[in-house]
């Protein structure tokens, strides 16, 4: 909780206002005692400076410790106080009354679920990501204070304070049957709603044919910065709520960023437009790229050169068709294996082998692999040899169509 090689040595502890502070008080049975309240501005419990911002708070005191000759000096430091992405404002802690979800025991239904081998990831490792996160969880606040969202059900009695939970708006208490109840302001967290997706989508709780169809499902697709916020969390609803798991495998795919490196950002201004990029190269350009670039286990680092590159590689497949297609009779004809040639057997193995490989790969879920392989074997083994060799025996057949 202390950093030693940080600061003076003299430690403040406000377990109000901030979040390993918040444990502290708790392992020490410390007031938690509130400076600032929900608009930013400092109350009562703040003596002298309530009434103010917390930024004129902070000038206050520091003009305040210099009158006292007790200020030493004054210096700029790098910390790790939290901002906002947007708008660079601090984050302030604050203590409040909020919902929680005892996840100990959920999670370790999920855990169970992954090591008998009912859920299986793809890359494997994310495992150990899996695991850390499920075996340390904490209980889960749930609840927002937002405009939009689903409402917390729950009801609070003006008169004894009881507090109704129930599917249907009730109209009185019950515990005291007074009308003079409440409905909680407060919105359930946008990842509860998603955990409960797999299911609450498919006519649950009743016994929908759509929900003994596609629960569970076989394969989740997402990317690892949420694992945590909600693969962990469907599985967890799942298991609790269907006694099964929502899915059968998890395949945690690339994440795409700039060619730096850096992750696509609207406030940095780094993004790459799907829709332009199609407009410029084309769709399958851009989809081969994106696949052909995925490595499991690492990012995509994505540019507008290397969707170029991939519209001249749709481009050579484009034309190796119109060849085809300009030499080919309309009507299918069956092959007599006679009159193959040596080129025209090798391109009918490589293309069963090919074939037979990136199913294999896709079934693997290695999609990068595939789509390189794809592209080795159309630019190379289809286009640079097979072609070109089959174009003299093409030209020696309308010759002699020809003469005739």
């Amino acid at each position: 909780m202390v950093d030693p090689e940080f600061g003076t040595g003299c430690v403040k502890i406000t377990p109000a206002h901030d979040p390993n502070d918040f444990l502290v008080g708790l392992n020490h049975n410390l007031e938690q005692i509130q400076v600032i309240d929900s608009r930013g501005i400092m109350n009562e419990n703040a003596g002298k400076y309530q009434g103010m911002t917390i930024e004129d708070a902070r000038k206050e005191s520091v003009k305040d410790l210099e009158a006292l000759g007790q200020l030493m000096k004054t210096e700029q430091i790098t910390h790790s106080v939290g901002h906002c992405q947007r708008c660079g404002t601090t984050v302030e802690p604050y203590l409040s009354e909020q919902w929680f979800v005892k996840t100990k025991p959920l999670a370790e239904r999920g855990v169970q679920a992954v090591k008998d081998g009912r859920i299986k990831w793809t890359p494997e490792q994310w495992e150990k990501t899996y695991f850390n996160w499920m075996e340390n969880i904490r209980d889960w606040c749930i609840s927002r204070q937002l405009w939009w969202g689903h409402r917390i059900p729950a009801w609070e009695c003006a008169d004894c304070g009881h507090i109704t939970v129930a599917e249907n708006d009730p109209s009185e208490c019950e515990h005291c049957h007074s009308k003079n109840i409440q409905q909680e302001s407060d919105v359930l967290d946008t990842w509860f709603s998603s955990a409960l997706w797999p299911f609450s989508t498919m006519g649950w709780p009743d016994d929908a044919p759509e929900l003994k169809y596609f629960y569970p499902t076989s394969l989740m697709v997402t990317g690892f910065d949420i694992i945590f916020f909600w693969v962990a969390r469907m599985i967890m609803m799942g298991l609790e709520f269907m006694d099964d798991v929502p899915f059968r495998d998890v395949y945690i795919h690339s994440l795409i960023r700039d060619e730096h490196g850096k992750k696509m950002s609207k406030t940095k201004g780094n993004v790459i437009d799907p829709l332009v990029m199609i407009d410029k190269y084309g769709a399958d350009a851009l989809r081969m790229t994106l696949a052909a670039l995925s490595v499991q286990g690492r990012d995509i680092l994505l540019s507008s050169t290397r969707i170029e590159t991939y519209r001249f590689f749709m481009n050579k497949l484009w034309n190796a068709a119109r060849f085809a297609l300009m030499n080919l009779d309309d009507e299918p004809q069956a092959i007599d294996p006679s009159q193959l040639h040596m080129h025209d057997k090798f391109i009918l193995t490589r293309t069963q082998e090919i074939s037979q490989r990136t199913r294999e790969l896709i079934d693997a879920y290695d999609i990068g692999t595939a789509a390189r392989g794809l592209y080795d074997f159309v630019w190379g083994d289809l286009c640079d040899w097979y072609l070109e060799m089959s174009k003299p025996a093409l030209r020696q057949t309308q010759d002699n169509a020809g003469s005739s």
